[in-house]
């Protein structure tokens, strides 16, 4: 439950995700009349023409995007934009952090976690990559097509807000608690 004075902090990705996304927006933005040349996307984004290549050689790897040869070459989507999804660039683009791993990389002074073998928080992280990755599946490339103020309404839409109850305070509608009793 989140209370009214709650900061909520941003969750993390990589530069080569936030990137990878402005990338393949730029790509989708173009169209697919003619290809957008790497040098194109990075001017546009304010990257190098070498991390914009490594970018987009991932995307086309990937299947997001189709590189075109010539003179007049650069790259096109692969699909159309409401078949590419969110979730597609992620994974493509190195995959979200895998928050089951944690565990893996917190194990105070010991080599391996004290609670490796018998771990109640660890079903917590994998259930919250899959929920996240989830999300992101439902958001086609085409919802960034629009406005910032449209891409937000839309995606609010999808997200229940949290409602007041007298006795609770904010609360998800959908919210859902777990029996403690075994």
């Amino acid at each position: 439950m989140i209370h009214k004075n709650q900061v909520v902090r941003a969750m993390k990705i990589t530069s080569m995700e936030e990137y990878g996304l402005r990338c393949l927006v730029q790509v989708a933005k173009h169209g697919d009349k003619e290809p957008i040349s790497a040098q194109d996307i990075a001017e546009l984004e304010g990257i190098s023409v070498a991390y914009a290549q490594k970018i987009l050689r991932a995307l086309n790897k990937g299947d997001l995007v189709q590189s075109v040869r010539g003179a007049s070459g650069g790259y096109t989507l692969a699909r159309e934009m409401d078949d590419i999804s969110l979730g597609d660039a992620i994974r493509v683009l190195g995959g979200m952090l895998q928050l089951d791993h944690i565990c893996e990389k917190h194990t105070g002074e010991q080599d391996v976690c004290l609670h490796a073998s018998q771990c109640s928080i660890r079903p917590v992280w994998g259930s919250l990559t899959e929920f996240i990755m989830r999300a992101f599946d439902t958001i086609p490339l085409a919802l960034l097509m629009r406005s910032e103020r449209e891409v937000k309404s839309a995606l609010m839409a999808m997200v229940p807000a949290p409602v007041e109850t007298p006795s609770e305070g904010l609360s998800c509608p959908l919210e859902q608690r777990v029996s403690t009793n075994m």
